[in-house]
């Protein structure tokens, strides 16, 4: 009889914080030095055959045939194509990155990353040519960071931003998250698209060696109210976006490849209280 496979489980401490992405980067600071806009024709150039000729056909195979990602409601995006928008979504693995991109082709899209993004030796470049745009660590840069998402707008790039800022790989749930990254959608009055990346049993013929099969729920069309003031429009967007997301989440995501459990519930933290309790 065949045996399940026992399913990881994580432990979290801090929801907000808490990153599972395993990866080990000595991240490098990104301040007022760094170059988020590059205007150099020939790095242009190059940044447009590496998106079109290598990163769309490579990672576009690798999600819609490997991995088998099903993208529903993409007509939802025939309403503004011809302006650009912000896509707002969960973040669930690395792969994430690339969903905006394949969603929204053939426009482009920037990717707002953290600063491991472009911390990699050798990769920097590449990794702006295909769409990151790294958020600087703390307020140096951040000028130039605001004025480099005014020149995407301005060029009708489609940006995409993860509010829950770390990746959990296969997570059900939707984190909470902060509204802060709101204010960019009301500064350049554009609409947002939602989406919340969805996790099912594995099916198909290689459904021994798949964690989970993929499905991402696109939203229509939500656009900021420019009548309110920019806070309470900019809690309005993140609310809007936060309920997509949980509802989409609870009624589509039924199966978890990786169970994850608060640190209370951890062998660890059990045995640290036991301790406690035989030292008193």
């Amino acid at each position: 009889m065949h045996k399940e496979k026992q399913k990881k489980i994580i432990y979290y401490k801090d929801e907000l914080n808490d990153d599972f992405a395993g990866t080990k980067i000595n991240a490098k600071k990104v301040d007022s030095s760094f170059k988020f806009v590059h205007k150099n024709i020939i790095w242009r150039f190059f940044s447009w055959l590496i998106y079109y000729g290598i990163a769309v056909p490579f990672l576009g195979f690798y999600c819609r045939v490997i991995k088998k990602i099903k993208i529903v409601n993409k007509k939802a995006l025939k309403k503004i194509r011809k302006s650009n928008f912000y896509f707002y979504g969960n973040h669930t693995g690395a792969v994430d990155a690339f969903i905006p991109s394949l969603i929204s082709l053939p426009q482009r899209t920037k990717i707002v990353i953290s600063s491991d993004g472009v911390s990699i030796k050798g990769l920097k470049n590449i990794v702006q040519m295909v769409g990151g745009l790294p958020v600087p660590d703390g307020l140096s840069g951040m000028s130039q960071f605001v004025k480099a998402m005014q020149f995407y707008n301005d060029h009708k790039y489609n940006i995409a931003i993860y509010p829950e800022a770390h990746i959990w790989p296969y997570y059900t749930k939707i984190r909470p998250f902060k509204d802060a990254s709101f204010g960019y959608p009301i500064m350049h009055n554009k609409p947002i698209v939602a989406f919340c990346t969805t996790y099912q049993k594995p099916t198909g013929l290689f459904k021994k060696h798949k964690k989970a099969n993929t499905t991402v729920y696109v939203s229509d069309p939500i656009y900021p109210d420019l009548t309110k003031p920019k806070k309470e429009a900019q809690k309005e967007l993140r609310d809007k976006v936060y309920n997509f997301m949980v509802e989409t989440a609870e009624k589509y995501s039924n199966f978890e490849a990786i169970t994850y459990l608060p640190y209370t519930k951890s062998p660890d933290y059990i045995a640290e209280q036991i301790n406690k309790q035989n030292k008193n």
